[in-house]
């Protein structure tokens, strides 16, 4: 399930739902792995244009801040043999 090229589309639709409180922890943790939750992801993905377009904003949203996130902690603003 994890190669399937939904899947990282998957992991941001319950990472909102999580960040929402409409879904606990552990919830999330079994939907993850959940291969049936994952087809009624992939049939709504599929079927609800809005939804597919909120998902794919979403992830792209997710993904843009990963990517920034990526380049300040590879910065090392302060260094660390720096004096001050």
């Amino acid at each position: 399930m994890k190669n399937e090229e939904l899947y990282p589309e998957y992991l941001t639709y319950l990472d909102n739902k999580l960040n929402e409180s409409k879904i606990s922890k552990g919830k999330y943790s079994l939907l993850k792995i959940s291969r049936s939750s994952f087809n009624d992801f992939i049939i709504r993905f599929e079927k609800d244009e809005l939804f597919k377009q909120s998902i794919i904003e979403l992830h792209k949203s997710e993904t843009r801040d990963k990517k920034i996130d990526d380049i300040f902690d590879d910065i090392d603003f302060w260094g660390t043999n720096t004096k001050y």
